[in-house]
């Protein structure tokens, strides 16, 4: 089996995600907020991919794309003194909301 056909999943990801106007969660990612079930507790975090998907955000904060990669999309931010901040996600730990 080859890289491609092991690594096709990932790719319908990155291909929605690329579309722009996705909702989606990170495992492992939780918050305390209210459910779709009325009740607060700790619930998945809703991310979203903005309209032309070169900016992701979660409530009030986000963080620019740097680049669409095989595996993972890296992102970027500057906090309050200039300094960059990198992060990555990886697209196995994606699940489309």
């Amino acid at each position: 089996m080859s890289y491609k056909q092991l690594n096709k999943g990932y790719m319908n990801i990155k291909e929605k995600l690329q579309e722009g106007n996705v909702d989606f969660y990170i495992k492992g990612i939780v918050t305390y907020r209210k459910g779709d079930d009325g009740e607060y507790g700790d619930h998945p975090k809703v991310f979203e991919v903005n309209d032309v998907a070169n900016a992701i955000n979660s409530e009030y904060r986000g963080m620019n794309v740097t680049k669409w990669g095989p595996t993972c999309v890296t992102l970027y931010t500057y906090d309050m003194l200039g300094k960059r901040a990198v992060g990555k996600i990886k697209y196995k730990d994606i699940i489309l909301k």
